[in-house]
Formats: C-alpha cells, structure tokens, sequence
C-alpha cells in the first residue's frame, strides 16, 4: 500500500495520518520522533517533515518542553470548521453542476450501493469515508482547485475527530437518502436546488451535532 507514496515524509505523514483518524493515537498522546525513526528505519528528518505537515492540517501540535502531541478535542473550532465547510461545499457543488459527466453520476450511484451494503451489513466505520468519497468527487467536477483544495484541508481537520457518524449515528440513513436527491439535481443539471439539499443536509448534520455535544457537556 505504501508503494504509492512517493517519498519517505508521504509514507510517515500517511501512516501517522491513519492512525490518528482510527483513533490509534489519542488526542494529547505524544509522538516521539526518535521512536518513529527506528520503527520506520527513516532518519529523523522525514519524522519532523511529516509531523509539520499535520501540525499544519491541524491534527499536530507543538507543546512547550512536551513536543509533538496529537491536538486536544476543541468543540468551538469543530463546529466552526463545520459551518465554514457547509457554505464551501454548497458553493462548490453548484459550481460542479455544469461539470458533471456520466461517468461522475455513476461513480455517485455505486458509491450509494456501497453505503447501503454497508449499513446492512452494520459495518459503520466505511460510512465515513464513502460519505467523503461521494461529496469529494462532486466538487472535483468543478475547475476550481483552490476551492477544492480548501475544502480538503477543512475536512482533514475535521476528521481528528473521526467521522461525523461516531457522534451522530442516526444521521447515516437520513444522509444516504438525500444523497439520492442530490444526484436527481445533478442529473437534471440544477444548480440551485444541488446546492440547497447540500446545504440543508450538513445544516442537518450540524444540529444534530449541537445537540450531541450538548448532550457530552451534561
């Protein structure tokens, strides 16, 4: 699997980057470079460059005589990150509209088949990563990059807490359906209403969140 990363910073950033979104390294755990050196057999230089790339992306910090620990849960800059990524995916979704081929609408409606298999099967933890597959292929459609680039690099700081699904599981069935709906105003190229269901479906999403968090906190 590793063979596809280019260079030694992309096999430690993509390994360290896995294991902080499967929850194998734990918020406040410390990374120790000398550690990650020997398990990877790197010197330490890619260590650091891959660990600055995280720090970067929001899922590394830097502590005062500690060093490298993974970031804290912050639940303001959670929800921020969320409110700034539901204007920026509804954006780009109408922007994708005039965009999308066939072969896009077909990658969207397997990728639905594969959430419901998923869901049958109980298998929760892929829901995750197809619901980022799916919204990640519509605005890629659009020639936008730096739009979509933005996006990515929100979305790599929401997942230091996983997928939105651990902490609101009722919303998987809910999702996919308007999924469907998505891809109907896809289909018939309008703008307008593909971006208003993105829009309502992460306002979903969004308060339903605020209610679980606030659920936490009690």
């Amino acid at each position: 699997m590793e063979a596809q990363f280019k260079t030694k910073t992309e096999i430690v950033h993509a390994k360290l980057h896995r294991d902080i979104i499967a929850g194998k390294l734990r918020p406040g755990q410390r990374i120790i470079i000398s550690e990650l050196a020997k398990e990877f057999g790197f010197s330490e230089i890619p260590i650091r460059e891959a660990i600055r790339s995280l720090e970067t992306a929001g899922l590394v910090r830097f502590t005062p005589h500690v060093g490298a620990v993974i970031s804290e849960f912050n639940e303001r800059e959670f929800l921020e990150i969320y409110l700034i990524r539901i204007e920026l995916e509804a954006l780009a979704t109408r922007l994708a509209v005039a965009h999308i081929t066939e072969a896009d609408l077909d990658f969207l409606g397997k990728n639905i088949e594969k959430t419901e298999k998923a869901i049958q099967q109980n298998k929760h933890d892929k829901i995750g990563p197809l619901n980022k597959e799916f919204h990640l292929r519509i605005y890629q459609a659009a020639p936008y990059p730096y739009l979509l680039n933005l996006i990515k690099s929100l979305w790599e700081k929401f997942e230091l807490y996983q997928s939105v699904f651990a902490y609101v599981p009722d919303r998987i069935i809910p999702s996919c359906q308007e999924h469907k709906k998505i891809i109907e105003a896809l289909r018939a190229k309008n703008g307008v209403l593909a971006e208003r269901l993105v829009k309502e479906q992460k306002a979903c999403t969004i308060r339903a969140l605020k209610e679980r968090l606030d659920v936490m906190e009690t």
